[in-house]
């Protein structure tokens, strides 16, 4: 396995529990050294946090400047977007055995191959759209193991919603939401219209009432990485500090 620090590596994962195999993504920093323990960031749709997000080059000149601590950056990446639907989308057929396959297969095997602090505050969830809808779910299914997690412009739905209503541990949770002011109407990926402002107001109602960390931020823009991207300096400082 290549632990080439300062390179996004991509490894082909066998899932035990559910009999696929999954790409998965890791990016160690330059500073990477196994005598220190890091926290871990896990992006879903993480080519595009890569890619459009430059994450890691944020964390660099972050850490550079003395802001943040150790991290290494993990990601499952989507090969389609059908597999999207069916994999982040909390509708879609194998959501629920994809969150299970995150929190036990996915987190132990990152723990036991890089050098982690192995506690639900050091590991950070991150997705966009359908993926940031995931990154919630799975902190709301596994609170204690993910207590911290990151959704721009998540897909929400009223059995969405009920998640948060049905989960009495949300206390674990210190969440950051963003929606843009322009995803009243818009085209998704999938080429359909959607309105995905409504009901992440309604998500930010309920949750602004629960006892948890939490922060929601409306920006001016709509369901594209423009928007999204200038957020992950305060994100990672906010998290990493």
């Amino acid at each position: 396995m290549d632990m080439t620090p300062g390179k996004v590596h991509t490894i082909d994962f066998e899932s035990e529990t559910l009999g696929e195999t999954y790409e998965i993504q890791y990016y160690l920093p330059k500073n990477f050294s196994d005598l220190y323990k890091h926290h871990v960031v896990l992006t879903f749709d993480s080519q595009d946090f890569f890619k459009f997000g430059q994450i890691e080059r944020q964390y660099e000149k972050l850490w550079e400047a003395g802001e943040v601590e150790r991290a290494i950056i993990v990601g499952v990446p989507y090969p389609s977007v059908e597999w999207r639907n069916d994999y982040f989308s909390p509708n879609g057929e194998h959501h629920e055995a994809f969150v299970s396959f995150v929190s036990r297969e996915l987190i132990h095997w990152v723990d036991n191959t890089f050098p982690t602090l192995k506690v639900g505050t050091s590991r950070l969830l991150m997705g966009e759209s359908l993926a940031g809808s995931f990154a919630f779910s799975v902190a709301v299914t596994y609170p204690a193991t993910f207590s911290q997690a990151v959704a721009f412009s998540p897909f929400v739905d009223d059995d969405f919603i009920q998640k948060f209503k049905d989960q009495m541990m949300l206390m674990h949770l210190d969440l950051y939401h963003t929606i843009g002011l322009e995803e009243d109407d818009f085209k998704t990926i999938s080429g359909n219209q959607a309105d995905f402002l409504t009901p992440n107001r309604r998500l930010n109602e309920y949750l602004e009432g629960e006892p948890l960390e939490y922060e929601y931020h409306e920006l001016d823009g709509g369901h594209i990485w423009k928007v999204w991207k200038p957020e992950l300096d305060t994100i990672l400082k906010h998290y990493l500090g």
